[in-house]
């Protein structure tokens, strides 16, 4: 196969299988299934403003009426893994609920007023709607990344994203948590920003465009996000450094992202990694400083499926989670081969950043890791860790040899897999029925005549078949022994 016909191939069927199999976590789960998606579902049930049937106001200002199935959509299920979801559900009536972004503006607005576009009548339908369409704006901006970048920094957009993805980004990516816009802006913006610096011509005004709407994605759906976004635009910076002056005048997006930013994360009051339940300790300052520095790994760990799933009430075997783990690991310690002393410095802001943000936020609440920080909190941090620390790996198999990508492979290929099977369950019958075949003794499913294990089956393969690609692509190309290098001369001597 020549090496046009192998783009072309990979082209078509990377995205697509990666689409399928993150549509196939999108219908694993039920309305409600995400952290605190009572709360979200509310806000974008609202986002429009007032609506007969949809959002109503009350005589409480703090309370809104919404139809009933919003509302108690998880309200059997939520903290308890032996439930199946087959909550009684009322779509008639109108309930009140005072959890929603109308009571104190936590988030920004952008999210919840997208995400409204999609409400109909039916819970199930628009549910499923919005995490396709969320499904399909992660993979449109791999893609796009993938074409708009130059082929040097190619690489970077599939092992820097996919390698960490499982399990709680193809959770989250394909669901309606503001996360999952997080986790989008977190994969691309660095890239987009680093790749305008070092581009020409129309793909240099496609990545520009591209970090606009990265920025306003990610600001606009959390306002850590926002903070993270400044973080990966000054990544950007140092790996894209020039000492001209037409690179001065190239800083004038970087400039226009902050702003954004800003602008966004101003609209909302979100603390970005506490919750109002969060309770302050007894420890002291040398026990919550210790202990957390001590805890931490757990937290980083945790995104990689040490932490359960859902409410935290879907719980990795160690198989998927250890996985992942040494997955992530591996590839990181990989990269670590060779380097600049700018990939070194941004990567060392990116950990500083791991380490510096729960650590304040448990500090200053007097909590240990555990409480008040989650994983998916400093989850987008990671992501752009481990794609920086591929960065001056230039081959499109980032160096590795076939044996090497095949464990990559195959061992995301299996936790997905498998991850994939266990969130299914949770629902379908709940954990205490245990077992490989979805379809036996089903409680809950979609209405559809797709079966649970045609789901799971059609999932899986399309999940392995993208890395395979990826991959095939990736080794098929490994005579091309370095890519040409014009943009950045000191990545050329890495």
């Amino acid at each position: 196969m020549t090496r046009r016909t192998r783009q072309i191939v990979a082209a078509v069927l990377a995205p697509l299988a990666l689409l399928v199999a993150l549509l196939a976590w999108g219908v694993s789960s039920p309305p409600g299934s995400s952290p605190d998606e009572d709360y979200h579902m509310g806000s974008i049930w609202c986002a429009s403003g007032p609506v007969d049937g949809q959002c109503e106001l009350t005589e409480d200002a703090t309370t809104r009426e919404l139809p009933g199935d919003v509302v108690k959509a998880a309200a059997c299920f939520a903290f308890h893994s032996g439930q199946a979801a087959t909550c009684p559900l009322d779509e008639t009536n109108m309930e009140p609920t005072t959890r929603g972004n109308w009571l104190d503006n936590g988030y920004p607005p952008v999210f919840y007023a997208v995400m409204t576009t999609f409400v109909g009548p039916d819970l199930s339908v628009s549910i499923i709607l919005m995490r396709s369409i969320n499904a399909l704006l992660f993979v449109g901006v791999l893609t796009a990344l993938f074409f708009l970048l130059p082929w040097r920094m190619r690489h970077l957009v599939v092992w820097g994203s996919l390698v960490a993805l499982v399990p709680l980004g193809v959770f989250l990516i394909p669901s309606v948590n503001p996360s999952s816009w997080s986790i989008i802006q977190a994969c691309g913006l660095w890239l987009a920003t680093w790749g305008f610096f070092v581009q020409t011509g129309r793909k240099k005004i496609g990545l520009a465009a591209l970090a606009v709407l990265l920025m306003v994605i990610g600001a606009g759906a959390r306002s850590d996000s926002a903070a993270y976004g400044v973080l990966a635009v000054a990544v950007a910076i140092v790996l894209g450094w020039r000492r001209d002056k037409r690179f001065l005048l190239e800083l004038l997006l970087p400039v226009a992202l902050v702003i954004i930013a800003a602008s966004l994360f101003l609209t909302s009051g979100q603390s970005g990694v506490l919750t109002a339940e969060t309770e302050r300790g007894a420890q002291s300052l040398y026990q919550l400083i210790v202990g957390n520095l001590q805890l931490l790994p757990l937290l980083w760990a945790g995104a990689l499926g040490s932490w359960g799933l859902g409410w935290f009430d879907t719980p990795m075997p160690p198989l998927v989670w250890v996985t992942s783990v040494s997955m992530v690991a591996g590839v990181v310690f990989w990269g670590f081969k060779k380097g600049t002393p700018r990939k070194w410095l941004a990567l060392a802001g990116v950990a500083a950043g791991l380490i510096v943000v729960p650590m304040y936020i448990l500090v200053r609440e007097g909590v240990m890791v555990g409480t008040g920080v989650q994983p998916r909190y400093v989850y987008p941090m990671m992501i752009m860790f481990v794609g920086i620390a591929l960065v001056g790996l230039r081959r499109a198999n980032v160096s590795m040899s076939r044996v090497q990508l095949m464990i990559v492979v195959a061992g995301l290929s299996v936790a997905n897999s498998l991850a994939l099977n266990i969130n299914m369950r949770r629902y379908i019958t709940g954990l205490d029925n245990p077992g490989l075949n979805l379809d036996r003794d089903a409680e809950w499913w979609w209405n559809t005549p797709i079966s649970p294990m045609t789901v799971w089956v059609v999932g899986s393969l399309a999940f392995a078949i993208a890395l395979t690609t990826f991959a095939w692509v990736a080794w098929s190309s490994r005579n091309r022994a370095v890519l040409r290098v014009t943009e950045e001369p000191e990545l050329a001597r890495a």
